[in-house]
């Protein structure tokens, strides 16, 4: 089974029908979309996939011109909402449930704003840590002189928080002393921000992991998509056993 996390930037604008084309190739089952934007760009966005063969989404939307996430697949899914009481923007953070595992996408706010999120996300995960779960997305976090060039991250901490309660950085368990950036600032500076933790069980049963730069270098994002191949017992069409909600939308709605 492939996922796909990708921070779209502002909900894609003008870029989507490329973006759209991105995703298509990279063929995955799950994507977790970061910068999913409220209001008109929610259903271009929405139709966009739909197109694709995502016909399950979840329901947290961001308000007009604010930016959240969206967790898309092409099989059904258990929605739990948002993750954390008492965020000042609950749809940064979003959970959900297939028959195999648990997934939490992710888009953190920058600089000090993330530390509520860090600490919702910690103690939701910490109920799953000897669970198959897995917090993917947009952190907006790196690890000094290894996810950035210098030390400028004051909540990089929570990097090492998040392993202690049994969840694994997998790209940097396999690649320990590799710098490889998945944002740029506009003053060309590289960071590492994009992550995906998972649970020691789940992964056991991780494939290849690794991020696809082509669409950044391009201009289609100043993001690049991270792609988490699950192999052994996490493979195979998640359902969603009787009697669970199943979230699927509508007629798609054009791109224009």
């Amino acid at each position: 089974m492939r996922l796909l996390a990708w921070n779209i930037r502002q909900g894609g604008g003008s870029r989507l029908p490329r973006i759209a084309e991105a995703l298509k190739h990279h063929d995955a089952e799950i994507v977790v979309l970061s910068e999913y934007r409220g209001g008109p760009s929610a259903p271009r966005l929405c139709g966009a996939l739909h197109s694709l063969g995502y016909r399950h989404a979840t329901t947290v939307l961001p308000p007009p011109g604010r930016n959240g996430v969206l967790i898309a697949a092409r099989h059904p899914f258990r929605e739990h909402g948002a993750v954390g009481v008492g965020l000042p923007e609950p749809y940064r953070m979003v959970s959900i449930d297939f028959d195999t595992f648990r997934l939490i996408g992710v888009y953190m706010p920058n600089l000090l704003a993330k530390i509520p999120y860090w600490e919702a996300l910690i103690a939701a995960l910490s109920l799953q840590s000897s669970k198959r779960a897995l917090a993917i997305g947009d952190f907006n976090t790196c690890r000094p002189y290894v996810d950035e060039a210098g030390a400028i991250d004051a909540t990089s901490h929570y990097m090492d928080a998040i392993e202690q309660i049994g969840f694994r950085d997998l790209w940097r368990h396999r690649h320990p002393d590799r710098r490889e950036y998945s944002w740029f600032s506009t003053r060309n500076n590289g960071f590492r921000i994009d992550h995906a933790f998972l649970s020691q069980e789940l992964a056991a049963c991780a494939g290849t992991v690794h991020y696809s730069h082509e669409e950044r270098v391009a201009g289609l994002s100043d993001h690049s998509p991270l792609i988490l191949e699950l192999a052994g017992d996490g493979a195979g069409p998640p359902a969603v056993k009787a009697g669970k909600h199943r979230h699927q939308w509508s007629d798609p709605v054009k791109i224009s």
